[in-house]
C-alpha cells in the first residue's frame, strides 16, 4: 500500500472530504493526485497530513503489511485445519480497521467465506460470494485473489453437490499465479463424484505431493483416501492390498490422534468387505467407525464429506 492509498482509506474512514484534508496544505486536486499515486508527497506535507488525519501514515503502512501476512497465515491455518490458530487469527484480523480497505477487503471476504464453509454455514458463505458480482469489489482484487475466488467458489459448488460446476471453476485456476495446489484435492473429489476415477486419481496424486511438500500430514491422509476409493472402484487393487493400504492410513491416523479420519477409513474398509461379501469383517469395520465418530456415509457411497475437509 502506498502513501496515497493509506491517506484515502483513513480520509474516508474518518468521514473527511479531500478539501478538509488539504485545507491550508494543498488543493483538493492535489489530494486526488496523491491518493491515486500520481503525485509525490514531501516529508513536510506528510507530517501535516499525519496531524490532520490523526495517524502516522508510515506506521499504518506497516500495519497494512502485517495484515497481509495475517491473511496469508489465516488461509494456511485453514488449509492445515489448525482450529485454535484459525480462530485466533480471525479475531486479530477482524479487529484491524484496515481489513475494510478496498485492496484487502476482497481477500478477507473470500477467506471469511471459506471459514464459514468450514463451519457449515453455507448460506452466509453464499452471501459473501454474491458480493463478488459487484464490479467495485472485483476491480480492486489482486490477480491472485481471482484464482482464490475460483478455488473457494469451486469448493462451494462441491458443498452444494454440483461437481460439474466445481470443475469448471477449478479449471480456471492458473497454477503459475496460484500455487496452493490444495485445489487439486477438490478437483479429485469433484471428478470422483462424477465417476471419472482416472482423473480423480491423477489430481489426488498432485494434491498428495503438495501436502507432503508442505508437511501437511493430516491432509496427506485425505488425498490418499480419495485415491484409495477411486482405485477400489476401478478394481486396481486386490483385497489384500486394499486391507494393507487402509491399515497403513489408519496407523497414520493413530500417530496423529485423528479419530475422525480413522472413522472414515474404517467406513470405507467396511464398504470393501461388503463388496466382496465378507459380512463379518464389514460389520466389524462399520462398528469400529461408529465407535470413533458419527459419519452418515463413507466416501465410496457418494456422501459429500467436503465439509470436514474445507
Amino acid at each position: 500500500m502506498n502513501i496515497g492509498e493509506c491517506m484515502k482509506y483513513y480520509r474516508i474512514y474518518k468521514g473527511m472530504t479531500q478539501k478538509q484534508v488539504g485545507d491550508g496544505i494543498c488543493t483538493p486536486g492535489h489530494i486526488s493526485k496523491i491518493e491515486s499515486g500520481h503525485l509525490h508527497v514531501t516529508k513536510e506535507k506528510l507530517d501535516l497530513f499525519n496531524r490532520r488525519l490523526g495517524i502516522n501514515i508510515e506506521n499504518e503502512r506497516k500495519s497494512y503489511e502485517k495484515l497481509q501476512k495475517d491473511l496469508g497465515m489465516w488461509h494456511d491455518a485453514m488449509i492445515k485445519q489448525i482450529n485454535g490458530k484459525v480462530e485466533l487469527l480471525k479475531e486479530t484480523i477482524e479487529q484491524n480497521p484496515l481489513v475494510k480497505i478496498e485492496t484487502l477487503n476482497g481477500t478477507y471476504k473470500l477467506l471469511k467465506a471459506r471459514y464459514l464453509m468450514g463451519k457449515g454455514d453455507v448460506q452466509q458463505a453464499a452471501f459473501l460470494f454474491n458480493q463478488f458480482s459487484i464490479k467495485r469489489l472485483s476491480y480492486y482484487m489482486r490477480e491472485f485473489d481471482h484464482h482464490l475466488y475460483y478455488h473457494f467458489k469451486g469448493m462451494f459448488e462441491l458443498l452444494k453437490g454440483d461437481a460439474r460446476d466445481a470443475i469448471i471453476l477449478l479449471q480456471k485456476i492458473d497454477a503459475k499465479i496460484y500455487t496452493n495446489f490444495e485445489y487439486h484435492f477438490h478437483m479429485a473429489l469433484a471428478y470422483q463424484q462424477m465417476d471419472q476415477h482416472e482423473l480423480a486419481i491423477h489430481h489426488g496424486e498432485v494434491s498428495l505431493h503438495h501436502f507432503k511438500e508442505t508437511f501437511n500430514f493430516t491432509r496427506c491422509i485425505d488425498a490418499a483416501t480419495i485415491q484409495l476409493v477411486s482405485e477400489f472402484t476401478m478394481r486396481k487393487w486386490n483385497l489384500e492390498d486394499l486391507e494393507i493400504k487402509h491399515k497403513e492410513l489408519i496407523q497414520h491416523c493413530d500417530n496423529l490422534h485423528d479419530h475422525r479420519r480413522k472413522a472414515i477409513l474404517y467406513m470405507n474398509l467396511g464398504n470393501v468387505y461388503r463388496d466382496v461379501k465378507n459380512d463379518r469383517k464389514a460389520k466389524e469395520a462399520f462398528q469400529m467407525a461408529d465407535r470413533l465418530s458419527v459419519i452418515p456415509k463413507a466416501i465410496g457411497e457418494g456422501a459429500t464429506i467436503l465439509e470436514s475437509w474445507v
